[in-house]
């Protein structure tokens, strides 16, 4: 148990060091091992709220079992410096992480309320930062953590605001959410349209999907198109020269180049892959970390620029300039799946982060597994679908199995019309570079609703406010979005 604890410490140290290094898209966490919503964490940490109220409301835990009355409060933000009365609400739907009261105060969101007279909210996703409606996060309790419990939340809470809050019955509502959030808005809009007059989701991956295979794909074609063909080369070679090792044995060859906390074996596959993942993240916080498509020429300009002899070689620099605070990394399976083992709703990895609480909804309802193994990406082929099922199973028991994931992926997609929601009075924004857009709609027009494409861009920051830096097409598709926020308000 003690060596346990400080292998738990280990990591906990490790994860924070990296990240004040690189920037949460660069935590070597489960949070990482999955689908990250870049957009949800672009918030300046430890923000502290100057001009909102923090209050609570109390709904049901099960909205779909009449027999359970348990109830649970959730938190949420309101600033009502803005309002006019007879003036709409603006909403901030709550994502995977802890409620955040930047949104209501900064941003694109923000000035467009400010201008209309709108009353501004926020609220927290249930499961996430205080908002439990179950005593711990053990297995058995995490059964009331799905988007359809989270809608009728949303739904009720939106029209205690128009009730008792704002006191307009009327009043119009326009939903706006960042990441999983933004998918949320739209679901709750194309579900309730009778009480939601419009939403606006910013990298909202709306597609449930198991094998997300493509993602490694775009990531392969964006080093090709923002660095340099020959920096795709080394990357594709040196994982290709990892697997080569590691199917001749020399395991302990990789091990000692990247300093594994644990050596890599022939009967621990699962750590093999971890290490592959834990390899292409590297590479990928490097991409997406500061939201420039500079980095990505940056980071091949650093590895073509490299002496060493091998693409291998080149690679392992790379790893080892980034972690060489640390005497050795572990990207062990043990070691990854424990941030996610926690089941205390106040440890920092839920409370703070949702680490265990977005890989249950990744494992029951949307898949979004970051596999690499079709050999048509740089990172190789040892990211396997079947990784994701064992970690998923590792984390919360035997129970989940592939049949399950597909029957969750199936019910999602079916539920809320994947690729053709069939929706009005909304606005999806991708970015051109992020992968994440190949499960969200990058073409959708109907006459109050259209999807738009930053292009050059690595991230979609549509969210926030003007700056000098900007390009023309940021500022462009911004210009967008207010015309749509305004034609739902005034038709």
């Amino acid at each position: 148990m003690a060596a346990r604890g400080a292998l738990l410490l280990q990591v906990a140290i490790f994860s924070a060091l990296v990240a004040a290094a690189f920037g949460s898209t660069g935590l070597p966490r489960l949070l990482d091992l999955l689908l990250p919503h870049r957009s949800d964490q672009q918030a300046p940490a430890g923000y502290v709220s100057t001009r909102s109220e923090a209050m609570r409301f109390r709904t049901r835990v099960d909205h779909y079992d009449a027999q359970n009355r348990a109830t649970f409060e959730f938190d949420y933000v309101s600033n009502g410096e803005y309002y006019r009365p007879g003036g709409p609400i603006f909403v901030v739907v709550g994502g995977n992480s802890a409620l955040n009261p930047y949104f209501i105060e900064n941003g694109l969101f923000h000035d467009i309320a400010r201008d209309e007279g709108g009353w501004l909210f926020s609220n927290e996703h249930r499961y996430y930062g205080r908002s439990a409606p179950v005593g711990d996060y053990s297995t058995p309790n995490m059964r009331f953590l799905a988007v359809e419990q989270a809608l009728i939340d949303l739904i009720e809470w939106i029209d205690h605001l128009r009730r008792e809050v704002v006191r307009d019955p009327t009043a119009k509502v326009i939903l706006h959410g960042l990441g999983y959030g933004g998918a949320v808005a739209i679901w709750a809009r194309q579900r309730f349209p009778s009480l939601i007059d419009g939403a606006w989701g910013s990298t909202a991956s709306v597609i449930a999907r198991v094998n997300f295979n493509e993602y490694g794909e775009d990531m392969g074609d964006t080093i090709r198109t923002l660095g340099h063909d020959d920096c795709y080369g080394v990357v594709w070679r040196g994982f290709r020269t990892a697997e080569n090792l590691i199917d001749a044995g020399l395991y302990g060859r990789v091990s000692e180049l990247f300093r594994t906390c644990e050596p890599l074996r022939a009967d621990d596959p699962l750590t093999i892959e971890t290490f592959f993942y834990g390899l292409k993240s590297s590479i990928e916080a490097e991409m997406f970390g500061q939201a420039s498509p500079d980095s990505v020429g940056r980071m091949c300009d650093e590895l073509l620029a490299d002496p060493a002899e091998t693409a291998l070689e080149v690679l392992a620099h790379f790893f080892e300039r980034r972690y060489a605070p640390f005497e050795c990394v572990p990207f062990d399976f043990e070691s990854n799946i424990a941030s996610a083992l926690y089941e205390e709703v106040g440890s920092p990895n839920n409370a703070e982060y949702g680490i265990r609480q977005r890989l249950y909804q990744l494992c029951t309802e949307f898949g979004w597994f970051l596999t690499s193994a079709t050999g048509d990406s740089p990172f190789g082929t040892r990211i396997t679908y079947r990784y994701f099922i064992d970690t998923c199973r590792a984390v919360f028991g035997d129970w989940i199995d592939q049949e399950l994931v597909y029957d969750g992926v199936r019910l999602t997609n079916l539920h809320f019309g994947a690729d053709d929601p069939r929706v009005t009075s909304v606005v999806y924004v991708n970015a051109r570079y992020d992968p994440t857009r190949m499960v969200s709609i990058t073409e959708y027009t109907n006459l109050q609703a259209n999807a738009f494409v930053i292009e050059d861009a690595v991230v979609a920051l549509d969210w926030m406010p003007d700056a000098g830096s900007d390009s023309e097409a940021l500022r462009r598709v911004r210009r967008e979005i207010e015309m749509y926020v305004r034609g739902w308000l005034h038709g």
